[in-house]
């Protein structure tokens, strides 16, 4: 680091020489322009190019060799990088299977469309700018549809008026929210302005990313659980029922109070309390499995996997406690 004199010349301009070292690498001269950009944590940053604001403005792939699969993993990923434009193609016209993965994805997504398609390529154009989106409130999004979702799921499994199918089928639902906030997170690494845009610094961007992240997880677990919940045709035994269902209520509860914890900036105590109360969740699932085999030895392997996703969904929301108390000691 460098330090320079702020000199004023004229009525009210305000200057600072730049290092000589650093102008002669980046071919620097006078008579050239400046970007200044300025920032809501208060800094100031200067380039001599726009291209960090222009990096994610379109991009082209080339489908010669990819499948239905191929295609659908690139075009996640051109999303999730950040591109505003995106254009598919290939010398020789798109395949069917092509076509429905694009279509397929661009449904899935929040804040794209197809804008053109013709014999052999098709542009997937974002609708979205950053300075109408929340990421606060996509994150509360997520937050509820994942514990609504593991809600749903529990209920299904014990034997509860639930119907598993709607639950695996509002992961996409989960899904397209967390793209959507990483798709701002990525883009905030390139463009300068996004974070401004999104009215927030990075480091919150960050937090709500990792949140969201663990937030993602919970909803792939109650997934989970309601898809062995579709597939077995037994009655899980009253005797350990009621304990499933005091565990999975202690674990959506951390997971909720760690997560409004993050949006909400709580002090440093309700953050400690939430990761104490995953630990405790944790250590009552490993008390718990010693005694699945003795309560219901022909369906130990079903009980297990669903206690095992239990203890995942809340050391999730100890991941998500973790980061609330690293924001508050941070603050």
């Amino acid at each position: 680091m460098e330090t320079r004199k702020v000199q004023q010349v004229g009525g009210g301009t305000y200057t600072v020489s730049i290092p000589v070292g650093w102008a002669e690498e980046h071919g620097l001269e006078a008579g050239g322009t400046a970007y200044l950009y300025t920032h809501r944590d208060g800094s100031l940053v200067v380039r001599w190019a726009e291209r960090d604001e222009n990096a994610l403005a379109a991009t082209e792939i080339d489908l010669a060799n990819a499948d239905g699969t191929a295609t659908r993993h690139l075009l996640m990923a051109a999303y999730t990088a950040g591109f505003d434009r995106i254009t598919l193609h290939r010398r020789e016209e798109l395949t069917d299977g092509q076509l429905r993965a694009v279509e397929n994805v661009v449904r899935g997504l929040t804040g794209v469309e197809i804008a053109e398609e013709t014999g052999d390529r098709i542009v997937v154009r974002g609708m979205l700018d950053a300075d109408g989106v929340s990421v606060r409130q996509s994150l509360l999004q997520l937050q509820f549809t994942a514990l609504s979702m593991h809600e749903e799921a529990i209920a299904a499994f014990v034997g509860e008026r639930a119907d598993p199918a709607q639950v695996a089928e509002r992961d996409d639902e989960a899904d397209r929210v967390f793209r959507l906030v990483e798709r701002h997170l990525n883009r905030s690494l390139v463009r300068l302005s996004e974070v401004d845009d999104l009215r927030m610094g990075r480091p919150r961007l960050f937090d709500y990313y990792c949140t969201a992240r663990n937030l993602e997880r919970v909803a792939d677990h109650a997934a989970r659980i309601a898809g062995t919940a579709a597939r077995e045709t037994y009655t899980v035994p009253e005797s350990v029922a009621g304990e499933f269902r005091a565990m999975s209520d202690a674990a959506r509860d951390v997971v909720r109070d760690a997560s409004d914890a993050v949006v909400n900036g709580a002090p440093r105590k309700a953050a400690q309390d939430a990761l104490d109360r995953s630990e405790a969740v944790v250590a009552e699932g490993r008390r718990l499995e010693s005694r699945i085999v003795e309560i219901s030895p022909a369906h130990a392997a079903v009980l297990t996997r669903l206690l095992d996703s239990l203890v995942r969904t809340a050391k999730c929301g100890g991941n998500i406690a973790d980061l609330a108390l690293r924001r508050s000691v941070r603050a």
